[in-house]
Order: structure tokens, then sequence, then C-alpha cells
């Protein structure tokens, strides 16, 4: 995508300790909000919990949201949304676009070869989200 830019400008909230306790909900008999504190109390655990997300698990990548700005052309937001049909864009004038997705709308364009855009979605959640950011990456999730 010639000319592409991309800035994530928005998202959740502890990311990483929020998909890490939706993951442990499902295996634990401990309620949301407990196993939310917990984590909060044990960075190491996030980072366990996270670092074996299962692709049968991507479920759990839905929250959260990101929101982004991008400067694309129509016809490349046209070709993104039909490789997506869970990323959401507003068009804001111009070329300017803010675009919305969880974690698993990125995950999901990335695998089906989303090309340049998915490769710029994925990095920039590298700060926000570095676990999560390299098992997307890598292709485990």
């Amino acid at each position: 995508m010639a000319g592409l830019r991309l800035e994530l400008v928005a998202f959740t909230p502890d990311l990483e300790r929020l998909i890490a306790t939706a993951m442990l909900t499902t295996t634990s008999g401990a309620g949301p909000s407990t196993l939310f504190r917990g984590l909060g109390e044990r960075p190491g655990r996030v980072a366990e919990v996270v670092g074996g997300l299962e692709s049968q698990h991507g479920s759990v990548l839905e929250h959260n949201r990101l929101v982004w700005l991008l400067e694309a052309s129509g016809e490349e937001v046209l070709g993104l949304l039909l490789g997506s049909r869970f990323l959401q864009v507003s068009k804001l004038s111009g070329d300017r676009w803010l675009l919305s997705g969880n974690l698993r709308s990125v995950l999901e364009l990335a695998e089906c070869g989303g090309g340049e855009i998915a490769d710029a979605l994925v990095s920039s959640i590298d700060e926000v989200a570095p676990i999560l950011c390299g098992v997307i990456a890598g292709g485990r999730a």
C-alpha cells in the first residue's frame, strides 16, 4: 500500500492482563475480577499465560478494542474491508480513516495474508501488547 500511514490512537488498558484473565477464566473456578486483580500482582504470570495462547482459544482475543488512525486511499481501504469482516472503518476526511477492531481481527487478517496493512497493524500493537504481538507475528495464536 503506497503512502500507507497507521497510528494506534486508543486501546483497551492492561490488554495482556485482560487476555490472560479471559484465558484463565475458562480453566479456573475463580471469578474474572479476582483473576484480574491477582494477575496485576504477578506480571510474570501474565507473560506465562499469554505466551501459551493457542489458536483454538482465539476467542479470548476478542476481549479488547484497538483504534487506529489510517491514511490510505479508498481503494486500499476497500481491499482491507474485503480482507477482514471484523474491522470497522469510518471515513474522516480525504484519505483519513478511523479503523477499529480487536486482536482477533488483526490475527485473522495477518493469517490470511493481509500484506502491508496486516504487518502495520501487528507492528502497531507491539508497544501495548508485546507478548501478544510476538504470538501473533509468530503465527502461534
